[in-house]
């Protein structure tokens, strides 16, 4: 008589330190919302593809929404160094059309250089958890007030600043940038950073052509 089959074993996990185990957890959950989307993660789907147990998971995160946090403060914190990088150290003198042409140009270039990371921050708000989703709303908040203190430092000096809608500015300005980050993401041959640069640039010359900006 045959003998019953013996279950497979899953592979052995080699042990890690807390800290490393930490980051390899979060990376297979990268790996997964750029596969299948963020509604795939989970605490199974991770510890499958990373070949834990779910204890080993749990002893990280307490369930699949705390760990999309934290995976999206991660790469937010990554991605916000990237944009650092494009500011100038000092706005003083600063031409603001450079300034915001070399935003786009280095966020544009951050997409394509990090695809993995933006795509996870560029994804849509309504298919997140309602947790992941309080977490991107208040770091784009963030973000659009970051942006509105730029622009009204720019136009201190402007008699007709009192006029603009500097909130609904930047939200436009905001959703084009992103929308920009989408159309790069999928299809970089079409829209390369170059093209999408050239749109930022006309979009700062033709906003300062209505709101002059006098150097200091």
């Amino acid at each position: 008589m045959a003998r019953p089959r013996t279950p497979a074993k899953r592979p052995y996990a080699p042990r890690m330190a807390p800290a490393e185990r930490r980051e390899q957890l979060l990376d297979t959950a990268l790996e997964i919302i750029n596969r299948d989307g963020v509604a795939a993660v989970s605490v199974d789907a991770v510890a499958r593809a990373a070949q834990v147990t779910r204890p080993v998971v749990y002893g990280q995160f307490t369930d699949a929404d705390h760990l999309l946090r934290a995976l999206l403060e991660r790469e937010g914190r990554r991605a916000r160094a990237q944009m650092a990088a494009t500011l100038p150290d000092d706005l003083n003198g600063a031409d603001p059309v450079e300034v915001f042409t070399g935003v786009a140009r280095g966020y544009y270039d951050a997409v394509v250089g990090a695809p993995s990371r933006w795509r996870a921050i560029l994804l849509p708000v309504d298919g997140s958890p309602p947790a992941v989703r309080r977490y991107k709303e208040r770091s784009d908040a963030l973000v659009r007030e970051q942006f509105a203190q730029a622009i009204r430092w720019f136009l201190r000096d402007s008699p007709d600043a009192a006029d603009l809608d500097i909130e609904l500015l930047i939200r436009v300005l905001l959703a084009a940038l992103e929308e920009g980050g989408r159309l790069v993401l999928g299809d970089p041959d079409h829209y390369p950073p170059e093209r999408l640069t050239a749109m930022a640039r006309f979009l700062a010359e033709t906003f300062l052509h209505r709101f002059p900006h006098t150097a200091p």
